[in-house]
């Protein structure tokens, strides 16, 4: 599941599997830990395990000590999908990098996990936005989007809602 509001960041590899990173957790600065920030707890999470070794391998990138910030409109042109928690208290939001088109593994991990996704933003009060990126690491000609319901239209993904029976 993209349970992305206790995690810093997830990371989904063309083929629909993925790896989420670090804890995320509203607290002052002074009592963050490594795990709380995007980069070290890629690095300690993910940059490391044999999954990530072989997407790379893949798909020809590769992690450098660069901010994973600046990297994604790289990884996002090769395929991959980087779906980031940041801010803290008021300031709180999810990102997405994205390539131009999702890959079919892509979207239906999107499809399946849309009423999560809704749900997670609607009860934490957060806004989304994404960032897409065309094959050469530019932005798209329709490159930044607010809000879920457009991602998924920008992306088209069906959305998946599930009737929810009141007994």
């Amino acid at each position: 599941m993209l349970d992305i509001e206790n995690v810093n960041g997830i990371i989904i590899a063309p083929d629909g599997s993925f790896r989420k990173f670090g804890t995320y957790k509203d607290v002052p600065l002074k009592e963050m830990t490594d795990d709380n920030f995007h980069d070290t707890s890629f690095k300690k999470d993910v940059s490391k395990s044999e999954w990530f070794k072989e997407l790379q391998k893949n798909l020809d990138f590769e992690y450098t000590d660069d901010t994973i910030h600046r990297q994604a409109a790289e990884w996002a042109s090769d395929g991959v999908v980087l779906l980031l928690h940041g801010g803290v208290g008021e300031g709180e939001f999810y990102c997405a990098y994205a390539p131009s088109e999702c890959s079919l593994e892509q979207k239906k991990l999107f499809k399946d996990n849309y009423d999560n996704l809704e749900e997670q933003i609607n009860r934490n009060d957060v806004y989304f936005q994404a960032s897409i990126f065309d094959e050469n690491g530019n932005y798209d000609d329709d490159g930044l989007i607010f809000g879920l319901d457009n991602f998924y239209s920008r992306m088209h993904i069906t959305k998946r809602k599930v009737d929810k029976k009141v007994r």
